[in-house]
């Protein structure tokens, strides 16, 4: 923890992602998945596959990645030896990962907050104004592959936890969670390319076999019932508690448009 503190504080970033904890749970989830690299293992393994999936039978000409993060699910030496130009989009990208694709000359970063309400949410939410989440494709439109990577219910997390410090109710600060949700579905679907989603749709708190508590991560939004499904142990004991463990159900869709019928190719 103590190293996690030192990279925290040596690492340059804008104030309101570090405020917000961005720059902290990017260095989480390495640290998480240094201990649970086994438990994880499948699940990015499957992540890898449905994106490489999705990439099949389409122009080769651009894909972007929507929540590339610390690419631990993202293929990226094979994309960039399939697609003339990959864009992995992020709110931050870490030093390791800039490190890290800057040999692979057709790999571009860019740092874009998805949502369009992160840097609002952190300046107005102490003036009782939350802002709207407003779907705009445009900058997405000459990819021919976009891919969600595991960002659907992850989006909203920060915000709602900035807002509820600000003293805004369960109410409101889940109908803004939900507000953020659907303007990702929103974008998603008005992209004129191929589209992969890969997501969770169930937390699960168990104790080995027995299910204690389902949450809904999606706060009630709906996605398409196809795709490849699979549990993700993101947190296996003891990594909470000796007691429980924590399970992700998710799903990988190569190819939204097809289940949705929204769109044209």
């Amino acid at each position: 923890m103590l190293a996690e503190w030192f990279k925290h504080q040596l690492i340059p970033a804008p104030r309101h992602l570090k405020d917000m904890g961005y720059v902290k749970e990017l260095i989480a989830i390495g640290a998480r998945h240094r201990r649970c690299q086994d438990a994880w293992a499948d699940h990015l393994g499957l992540c890898k596959k449905v994106i490489l999936d999705a990439a099949k039978g389409i122009k080769p000409d651009k894909v972007t990645i929507l929540g590339s993060g610390l690419l631990l699910d993202i293929p990226i030496d094979a994309l960039s030896k399939t697609f003339g130009e990959v864009v992995l989009v992020d709110i931050f990208h870490m030093p390791e990962i800039k490190k890290c694709v800057k040999p692979m000359k057709n790999v571009r970063l860019e740092a874009i907050d998805v949502t369009g309400v992160v840097e609002a949410t952190f300046e107005h939410a102490l003036e009782g104004a939350l802002p709207p989440a407003k779907a705009d494709a445009g900058w997405l439109a000459d990819s021919d592959l976009v891919v969600s990577a595991n960002i659907l219910s992850q989006l909203p997390l920060l915000p709602m936890d900035w807002v509820k410090d600000k003293g805004y109710g369960e109410e409101k600060t889940e109908a803004f969670a939900r507000r953020i949700i659907d303007h990702h579905l929103e974008l998603l679907g008005a992209l004129p390319g191929r589209v992969c989603l890969l997501t969770e749709f169930e937390r699960q708190i168990a104790d080995g076999d027995e299910v204690l508590q389902e949450i809904d991560p999606l706060f009630g939004a709906r996605i398409p019932a196809s795709g490849l499904k699979w549990i993700w142990n993101i947190a296996p004991r003891p990594e909470i508690t000796r007691h429980i463990d924590l399970r992700f159900r998710m799903t990988g869709i190569p190819d939204l448009r097809a289940v949705t019928g929204k769109g044209k190719n």
